[in-house]
């Protein structure tokens, strides 16, 4: 019994051998299957990059004023075609013009008074600077009494239509406005303003009496005049801004009345202008007249020269500080470009930070972009200047537009949980057929290479880093080849580098 299990187990195992003995040669004998054949041949190979992407403009940009101030004109509508510098919008800008016209003639002065400092005062010079001084100071006078009395007039014979009271202790403006903050508001610059006009009647009566003995009061009265000015002129915009905000709905007047009532405060505003223009040419000559009249009494002490340069480098920097003023008045064009939105009107009162919307956008149109995301598997083969034909749906697989990569971001971006690259292609030549915004097709050539030794890709093995294929011996069977491989085509066949010659025959899966 014990002899009968022993020679059932070595039986057992006899089988157990055998049958791996024949899996084993099976396993190696693979090689030797009858496989469909395929010719290493040599042809031309080109990979590709396939994505879709929008149409983006290479420069675009919302622009809008960055000083305060009413809107006096804009010069373009959306779908205008503009060169850079154009004037797109302005300000009114006349005060600020005023200011840099004065400006300008103090710097004049200035450089004058250096000058004549450095050379020396003459009696008969310094006489001769002193009457110019008296001179201009009566003018001056005369000025300020002009512009005061025609400052009165714009306000209490013409604005003053606009209120009940005008010239009273209760000023009520007698037209709809757009708050309740806003009606508050300009009632009480209308009381302030009044209370401005008397005083600065008083300092012109003061001066009348006092000018060919003091200067004090000359001073009191430029001061007291420059600033009754900037308040009138601050009171007629902000009226100005109520009645071009009325209409026959949010009034109940006729726009005949609410035409009138605009016509009343502009010119109520070009009176103010007009005689604020007049006593800053009065105050420029004056200036001038003093600062002269200065340097020539000072001598031409080391000091002297120094404080006469100092003036003149305060005058420089108001010339600029108002240059700068007025160029922030004017909003220009920053490139060749189209306007694609105009949200701005003429009248607008602008506020910077909080008039947020009042903007011109303009987009370039002589160069566009496309942005597209590829996976990461394909950037390796990505290279900026990569040749790529691009399709468009609204013009149909037909019409190719020629472009190249032309920037390839470092930084990944996740797109629905997967590593992407943002890549950016641009057109090669301008065509008017190319629109912001369209989506595109495109096919970027990665690499391409002529009569290069290839076979398909699906006959290639991959095992760890390395790439075989199953070589076809003289005697049929097939064998393990090691190869090194190069691109793939976008038409399945793969660059062999080296392991293979033109003619092999390898197992085509």
């Amino acid at each position: 019994m014990h002899n009968h299990k022993h020679r059932h187990i070595i039986l057992i195992s006899i089988v157990l051998i055998a049958i791996i003995l024949a899996f084993v040669i099976y396993l190696f004998s693979r090689h030797t299957e009858s496989y469909s054949s395929e010719t290493v041949t040599t042809r031309d190979l080109t990979a590709i990059v396939r994505a879709t992407g929008t149409i983006s403009p290479d420069q675009s940009s919302s622009l809008s004023f960055s000083t305060q101030g009413k809107i006096q004109e804009v010069l373009v509508h959306s779908g205008d075609i503009v060169n850079k510098g154009d004037v797109l919008a302005r300000l009114d800008s006349r005060t600020i013009q005023a200011q840099l016209d004065g400006a300008i003639a103090d710097q004049a002065s200035a450089e004058a008074q250096l000058s004549k400092v450095e050379q020396g005062a003459r009696p008969e010079e310094v006489a001769l600077y002193s009457q110019k001084y008296s001179d201009a100071s009566l003018a001056l006078m005369v000025a300020m009494n002009n512009t005061y009395l025609q400052t009165t007039d714009a306000i209490t014979n013409k604005s003053d239509a606009l209120f009940t009271n005008g010239n009273s202790v209760n000023p009520v403006i007698n037209i709809h406005t757009q708050s309740q903050t806003e009606y508050t508001n300009i009632n009480t610059e209308r009381l302030g303003l009044r209370d401005e006009l008397n005083v600065w009647k008083n300092s012109l009566a003061i001066l009348s009496t006092s000018i060919s003995t003091s200067s004090n009061s000359l001073e009191t009265a430029r001061t007291i005049t420059t600033k009754s000015i900037a308040s009138a002129q601050a009171f007629l915009n902000d009226l100005g801004a109520i009645t071009n905000n009325l209409s026959t709905g949010n009034s109940g007047l006729s726009q005949s009345v609410i035409d009138s009532y605009m016509l009343v405060v502009n010119g109520a505003n070009q009176e103010v202008t007009g005689a604020s223009n007049s006593y800053t040419t009065a105050d420029a000559t004056w200036s001038s007249a003093r600062d002269n009249l200065t340097l020539e009494n000072a001598g031409s002490r080391t000091e002297d020269i120094s404080v006469s340069s100092a003036i003149l480098e305060k005058a420089q920097a108001e010339v600029e500080g108002y240059q700068s003023a007025l160029s922030q008045s004017v909003i220009s064009a920053p490139f060749d470009g189209t306007i694609t939105d105009v949200n701005m009107k003429i009248g607008e009162v602008v506020v910077p930070g909080i008039s947020a919307n009042e903007s011109i956008n303009i987009i370039s149109t002589d160069i566009f972009n496309i942005d597209t995301y590829v996976p990461e598997n394909a950037l390796g083969s990505l290279n900026i200047g990569n040749p790529a034909q691009v399709t468009m749906d609204a013009y149909g697989s037909g019409i190719v537009f020629p472009a190249h990569v032309y920037l390839v971001s470092p930084a990944e971006t996740v797109i629905n949980g997967v590593n992407s690259y943002k890549v950016t292609l641009r057109f090669d030549q301008p065509d008017n057929r190319i629109r912001s915004g369209l989506t595109v097709n495109i096919v970027i050539t990665t690499a391409t290479t002529t009569n290069s030794l290839a076979v398909s890709a699906r006959s290639i093995i991959t095992r760890d880093t390395q790439k075989f294929v199953l070589l076809k011996s003289a005697s049929g069977n097939f064998n393990q080849q090691l190869i090194m491989t190069g691109i793939t085509s976008s038409d399945g066949y793969t660059q062999i580098l080296s392991g293979l010659n033109e003619g092999d025959l390898i197992a085509n899966f």
